[in-house]
């Protein structure tokens, strides 16, 4: 019961702009609130540390690493290096008082540095390498896409055809014989 309660305070949270704690982001989705859609994908702000926890040996204060455990089930991954080249900026996320920041729902950061990001410092990019890279998830934007009516109508009459097909050839094999 108190899981259930944990998830809905997240959405409800997520869904006002807030950052959640870790402890009742992590297994839930990530709300839209707190992701930004760019090109063909959904972007999430997920760590103000790189997904390791640190970079070149170095310790990014006492969080955890990034978690995509439930997240991967949503979609999300770490992006390529071509994806980062083409990706967003850190305006497209917002400005410095309000931007979407995704980290409760990654790790147990509930905060982004957007001062960080603004640097380059973002893990995988030409200008990252440092212990307080932040790290941003990405997934496409028709993962989990619902067909729509008219391509569901397609399918049927497809399978239709299919099994018609099927039955008139048992028909006339049924008659040469």
């Amino acid at each position: 019961m108190n899981i259930k309660l944990a998830a809905l305070a997240a959405l409800a949270l997520g869904a006002a702009g807030v950052s959640a704690p870790a402890s009742a982001a992590l297994n839930v989705p990530v709300p839209s609130a707190n992701y930004i859609s760019f090109g063909a994908n959904d972007w999430a702000w997920a760590s103000p540390c790189p997904p390791s926890g640190g970079a070149n040996g170095g310790q990014c204060g006492g969080g955890s690493v990034v978690d995509l455990g439930y997240q991967s089930t949503q979609g999300w991954r770490l992006p390529t290096a071509g994806e980062l080249a083409a990706g967003p900026s850190v305006a497209d996320f917002g400005t410095p008082g309000a931007f979407a920041c995704a980290s409760s729902w990654f790790s147990s950061y509930a905060h982004c540095d957007y001062g960080d990001a603004q640097s380059g410092l973002i893990f995988g990019s030409a200008g990252g390498g440092s212990q307080f890279d932040e790290t941003w998830v990405v997934r496409s934007t028709d993962w989990g896409a619902v067909p729509e009516p008219a391509t569901w109508a397609m399918m049927i009459v497809g399978f239709g055809l299919v099994g018609g097909a099927v039955r008139r050839r048992r028909a006339s094999a049924a008659f040469a014989v």
